[in-house]
């Protein structure tokens, strides 16, 4: 009866109930986050007083927070710290914020700003993909095949599979020059190393598939060359 007369009184949401007076000790997902919390209250005091990687470490916490710790707002105050002090990863998040339109409104020119710095100071391989995208969309930013594929390629030598898989689609279609089926088959051939993480980014993205396509035109020197590229590649 005083376990309903509390949460009655104090107006606590069903979970908040459970989690502080109901469900047994061992729990597993009432004691991650029990610990999600205890880390956040360990952060915060390092985060305030302006160290970066703790703010960042903090913002990440908010933003992937999984248990009832995660606050969106929160993860973008945080990220703005680390940001303006030249943290590369926070930048990039900060970027997404503005192309995804999170907590701010969307703005494709401030997330390529944020993409930027991180992709040229931090050598971001999400901020390079990212504004590889927006180039190659025309969001925010010019519409440049050629300025995509620069940083496209700035990604996939780092060895970002999705960066991988979408320079080798730049070669086989010739969108910023000619049409080069031994470079795409190269790329698609080592995106297609982790192609279950590919097609988690876009289901489309099928490395498979598109190894297959480029291959029908390809002699069997073409395909040798390629493949010999690809196995003697290494990440930059």
């Amino acid at each position: 009866m005083l376990v309903l007369f509390a949460v009655a009184t104090l107006g606590l949401s069903g979970f908040a109930a459970w989690f502080f007076f109901g469900g047994p000790e061992d729990d597993p997902t009432r004691l991650k986050l029990a610990a999600e919390m205890a880390e956040i209250e360990t952060l915060k005091p390092q985060a305030r007083s302006g160290e970066m990687k703790a703010q960042y470490a903090l913002a990440r916490l908010y933003h992937t927070g999984q248990f009832g710790s995660r606050d969106l707002n929160l993860a973008y105050e945080w990220y703005s710290k680390a940001a303006e002090k030249g943290h590369p990863g926070a930048q990039y998040f900060i970027g997404t914020f503005f192309a995804d339109s999170k907590v701010v409104k969307q703005s494709y020119y401030r997330a390529s700003e944020w993409y930027r710095l991180a992709a040229n100071l931090g050598r971001v391989a999400d901020a390079q993909l990212a504004l590889g995208d927006l180039y190659f969309h025309g969001r925010g930013v010019p519409h440049d095949y050629a300025e995509a594929l620069g940083w496209y390629r700035k990604a996939a030598e780092q060895g970002h599979p999705v960066a991988q898989y979408l320079l080798g689609s730049m070669y086989q279609e010739g969108w910023a020059g000619d049409h080069d089926p031994v470079e795409a088959y190269k790329w698609f051939t080592l995106a297609h190393r982790q192609r279950d993480r590919v097609m988690a980014d876009n289901p489309k993205f099928d490395t498979r598939v598109a190894l297959d396509g480029v291959g029908k035109g390809m002699n069997q020197d073409q395909i040798k060359r390629a493949g010999d590229a690809a196995r003697n590649w290494r990440p930059k």
